[in-house]
């Protein structure tokens, strides 16, 4: 009959770096393969039950059952050893989790984590607080908004920048899919960023094990949607047409949309 027993005096947790883990080691009999301990991993053999991942530890909730190793002890032919590695995932040892435990840990199949940096950055405008159309689609009318340049000069300004990443883990990444979507912006919200504001600029893939790829899509969220603005132009000089007053400022100004494609950025992938 199977059997399971945890070494209580294996216990044990340490920190690197800050970061605390433990580790808990079980021997089991009574099972002809590793496929059949690895069957009973999340199960209650006897009195004891078996952990899996996402488990919390018994003595430290803050732990959480991470990766594990199944070896048959040295000379014995159904004696196995079972230890498991925890990893915290809230602020301190003894405390429960904040949020519910994930269903994918890092490094996993499906595992998505997002990453991001707030910033900003100066562009050159002729009209500041312009009358942005909807989705970023120029209308081909005036902008609006103050005027800023001197005498058809563009002035710097300061535009709200967030660069987002989303690494996911897969079996096979789409490359075909990630090409069609590069240089589109965001038909409907993504990640907490309004439609017409994020701007896809392509994967980066990296392998980390057999069939295993983790994927990296880079995106960039601009408040004015990536809008460029261009005054209306005159001839015979093609400068800028200017008002009337004694240091005149461009009369009329448009917008001009670089990344006019847009696209639902849930179909990149199905973890999204």
């Amino acid at each position: 009959m199977p059997s399971v027993v945890e070494s209580l005096e294996s216990r044990s947790i340490q920190t690197s770096g800050g970061r605390g883990s433990g580790s808990r080691v079980f021997h089991a009999s009574g099972y002809a393969s590793v496929s059949d301990l690895f069957s009973a991993l999340g199960t209650t053999v006897g009195t004891e039950t078996v952990p899996q991942q996402g488990d919390s530890h018994p003595d430290f909730p803050g732990l959480v059952a991470k990766d594990f190793t199944i070896q048959k002890e040295s000379g014995h032919t159904d004696l196995w050893k079972l230890t498991w590695a925890y990893e915290v995932i809230s602020r301190g040892f003894p405390d429960y989790p904040s949020q519910p435990i994930p269903e994918k840990l890092p490094n996993e199949v499906s595992y998505v984590e997002l990453s991001a940096e707030i910033r900003a950055e100066f562009f050159l405008a002729y009209r500041a607080d312009p009358d942005i159309p909807a989705l970023g689609a120029p209308t081909g009318e005036d902008i609006m908004g103050f005027p800023v340049d001197q005498a058809g000069n563009p002035t710097s300004l300061q535009r709200n920048i967030q660069e987002i990443s989303v690494t996911e883990t897969v079996t096979e990444p789409n490359l075909d899919t990630y090409r069609s979507f590069r240089f589109t912006r965001n038909v409907v919200p993504f990640f907490g960023s309004p439609a017409g504001t994020l701007l896809y600029r392509g994967a980066s893939v990296r392998r980390t094990g057999v069939s295993v790829y983790q994927v990296t899509h880079s995106f960039v969220e601009d408040e004015y949607m990536h809008l460029q603005q261009q005054p209306l132009i005159e001839p015979p000089d093609m400068t800028p047409k200017l008002t009337e007053e004694l240091v005149g400022t461009a009369e009329t100004v448009f917008f001009v949309q670089p990344f006019d494609r847009t696209s639902d950025f849930n179909l990149i992938s199905v973890n999204f």
